[in-house]
């Protein structure tokens, strides 16, 4: 998964941090709620975003009460209640790791692929219910991995192209944020290429080392360009997404996004290609 869309601590107010750990571990708990244990090892940065982005839409007041978890039971943390923000970023969670597997299921080697059939069954019985709760995307979701397998399977060389299915699966799952749905689909297709591109950078040596499928690679980019374009195209769409986001009525956790707009993807971005650290789940940053 990606998980590259996050705040710029060293700028977050205590208080500020608190509440979007409380984010965090609320998307960890609604995971659990609606999906069973499984499902929470799926967690990453990015659905935060967009859970805070809906309830910030709304004016959503949710209450926060310390809890524990099982990766830290002798401590509470301050854990978000279940907001509508976070039912939408719990079924996004699941439909994206559900159509990454059948997209790994496609593109990788016989005992990842075997691993992948595995995961697809696990995940059958949340994918049924997070479809039926968002019809629509699922059905962009299917129609996207099927473009993105095939663009793979012809290895397009179009930067654009390759990053496409990923924008239209984040723009769609945006635009379901609020009213605004426009500038919210916007929005969401920038962020989706951001996510495309810092992750084909980050997974250039291991593509270039299994000859898997990387919009760099098939371009003949060494990965000092690899990285230095990745960085080009994505500080070209933070703009756009900074656009976007500034058009929108938002009238709760305003400050904290907007250190993720203009603090933490420019960090995110000035980090591409290197190896990020693996945080505990409980602690992300």
């Amino acid at each position: 998964m990606f998980g590259y869309i996050m705040p710029f601590k060293a700028e977050l107010k205590v208080r500020e941090w608190t509440l979007y750990r409380s984010y965090y571990c609320g998307l960890c708990k609604e995971l659990k709620r609606e999906y069973g244990f499984l499902p929470r090892f799926l967690l990453n940065y990015d659905m935060v975003l967009l859970a805070m982005t809906a309830d910030g839409l709304s004016a959503a007041q949710p209450s926060v009460c310390p809890e524990r978890c099982i990766a830290g039971p002798l401590q509470k943390r301050p854990v978000c209640g279940s907001t509508p923000g976070l039912r939408l970023a719990a079924d996004a969670l699941i439909l994206t790791a559900y159509y990454k597997v059948a997209d790994d299921i496609a593109d990788e080697s016989f005992f990842k692929k075997a691993r992948a059939h595995l995961l697809r069954i696990l995940l059958s019985g949340p994918h049924q219910k997070a479809a039926r709760r968002l019809p629509e995307a699922d059905k962009l979701f299917a129609e996207q991995t099927l473009a993105q397998q095939a663009l793979e399977k012809r290895s397009s060389t179009c930067l654009d192209e390759a990053a496409e299915p990923t924008a239209q699966m984040t723009g769609a799952l945006f635009a379901l944020c609020g009213p605004q749905k426009e500038i919210l689909h916007r929005m969401g297709l920038f962020l989706g290429k951001i996510l495309y591109f810092l992750d084909a950078a980050e997974d250039y040596d291991k593509d270039a080392e299994k000859g898997s499928y990387n919009v760099f690679l098939t371009n003949g980019f060494s990965k000092e360009e690899a990285i230095q374009q990745a960085q080009t195209l994505c500080r070209m769409c933070a703009g756009e997404t900074a656009l976007c986001y500034n058009l929108l009525d938002v009238s709760s956790y305003k400050s904290i996004l907007d250190n993720i707009v203009f603090l933490g993807l420019p960090q995110s971005i000035a980090l591409a290609g290197t190896e990020r650290p693996h945080h505990n789940r409980h602690d992300p940053i």
